[in-house]
């Protein structure tokens, strides 16, 4: 058969089965894909958007679910904040689901989000009344805006209970595998959904320790098999370790922030697992809060073919002129557009593996 007969054959088989389903079931790889990402959301860290996406302006996918996990004070709720308020920048919705009861609106203005305009807090207290207003929202919002960029964030899933957590008894026993099946259930409805409706889907969630394992990493995320298998990103951030024992300290020895480590577990958009540091920072004293970006940037590049690194001096060429410096000097020479540019040309020969 020749190709262009195939090419009609595989049409009209198409066209069949949408007209059947009374809807697009069927599609064109190559034309209308509702597998394509088309919008990506920043982070707030560049390191932690390449990890991700493999891609320069990248981040988490809209259309797809990602999770973040991660330990206690490791900076999950600062960066799904930012990543709302990045939404809104963009013109969206954002939608903040808060199932611990932690929410600060004066430390998300801090980050930057508009908890006045375009954003909604929403407090449902079981798993599946989380998934029933997801479900919900998703409708509303196709029927009233069907193109309106919107993100929703769930924080977290380990601190949700089940429905039937609450109307039952305190016996652990009587609630073994309750928690995976909700989820399980829930994500089977909602993730078809998000790419067709082009929702960007955020869920937070704890590392645990799982006793039971002995060798390797023993962390584990807890709620069974459904998120790790629907997620299209998974994201672990815990403390990077080291001077201070990862924390960040004042002049005063107060703690204003911590040196955090992500690494993408899974990854549909490009290699994985793939690491990055950044520090994230609550200094309200000095307006420094949240994602410490471009703090990051230098050591990332440093030692490479773009970043020369002497001792404590560092060569950038910028346009044909070699720029010395040290790292003291460099938040400062990022005030200059050109040797931004130069910066983030460096990072995207480092961060981006293979063509996109």
């Amino acid at each position: 058969m020749a190709k262009a007969a195939q090419a009609s054959l595989v049409n009209d088989l198409r066209n069949e089965l949408n007209k059947a389903a009374k809807e697009n079931i069927a599609y064109d790889l190559h034309g209308d894909n509702p597998t394509d990402v088309k919008t990506w959301i920043s982070t707030g860290s560049t390191l932690l958007d390449y990890i991700i996406s493999n891609r320069r302006d990248g981040g988490i996918p809209v259309g797809k679910l990602t999770t973040i996990a991660g330990e206690s004070a490791s900076g999950k709720s600062l960066v799904v904040t930012q990543i709302l308020a990045n939404t809104q920048k963009m013109g969206g919705v954002a939608v903040y689901i808060d199932t611990e009861n932690a929410a600060s609106p004066d430390f998300m203005e801090q980050l930057g989000l508009d908890t006045k305009n375009n954003f909604m807090y929403v407090q449902p207290g079981t798993i599946e009344e989380v998934f029933e207003t997801i479900e919900r929202l998703i409708g509303l919002i196709r029927e009233k805006a069907p193109d309106k960029l919107v993100c929703i964030v769930w924080d977290s899933v380990a601190g949700t209970p089940v429905k039937a957590e609450i109307e039952g008894d305190y016996d652990p026993n009587s609630r073994i595998g309750l928690t995976a099946k909700a989820l399980a259930k829930g994500m089977r409805k909602v993730t078809e959904t998000l790419g067709k409706a082009q929702i960007a889907m955020v869920f937070t969630n704890q590392l645990k320790t799982n006793i039971g394992v002995m060798f390797g990493d023993n962390r584990v995320e807890p709620g069974g098999k459904a998120l790790p298998s629907h997620a299209s990103s998974r994201i672990w951030l815990t403390q990077h370790k080291g001077k201070a024992n990862g924390q960040i300290l004042n002049e005063k020895k107060q703690v204003i922030g911590f040196h955090t480590s992500a690494k993408t577990m899974k990854s549909r958009f490009g290699p994985s697992p793939r690491s990055c540091q950044f520090d994230v920072l609550f200094d309200l004293a000095n307006d420094r809060v949240g994602v410490d970006d471009e703090g990051s940037w230098l050591s990332a590049i440093a030692g490479t073919p773009g970043c020369i690194r002497s001792g404590a001096w560092y060569t950038i060429n910028v346009d044909g002129e070699d720029k010395k410096f040290q790292s003291k000097d460099f938040p400062k020479l990022l005030e200059d557009k050109k040797f931004k540019e130069r910066v983030l040309d460096i990072l995207e020969d480092e961060c981006r593996i293979g063509k996109k």
